[in-house]
């Protein structure tokens, strides 16, 4: 989806000027990181949609003094999906 919005030249400024293209970039990342915030978004979804590494997205977190939430449910339930896929590949030891 593509949005247009204008902003005035004082909160560009703010946002960290440059080009239209980078003031974009800090708004997107503004708004990602405020539903991260209220946990409309996880952090996976949240760095895949700024298309950030893991690493990355916990660099980003600590930048803005941001602490990641809790372990959710959907956390655990790719770790799961994760460890079975790696026993079954032979990668780790099946449960004793």
């Amino acid at each position: 989806m593509t949005i247009t919005l204008e902003i005035p030249e004082a909160l560009a400024t703010q946002l960290g000027g440059g080009t239209p293209q980078q003031v974009s970039r800090h708004v997107l990342e503004a708004v990602v990181l405020e539903a991260f915030r209220e946990d409309r978004l996880e952090g996976t979804q949240a760095a895949e949609m700024l298309g950030f590494s893991r690493m990355e997205w916990n660099h980003f977190l600590k930048e803005k003094q941001v602490f990641e939430h809790s372990y959710s449910v959907g956390d655990l339930e790719r770790d799961v999906a994760t460890i079975q896929r790696l026993r079954a590949e032979g990668v780790l030891p099946p449960v004793a």
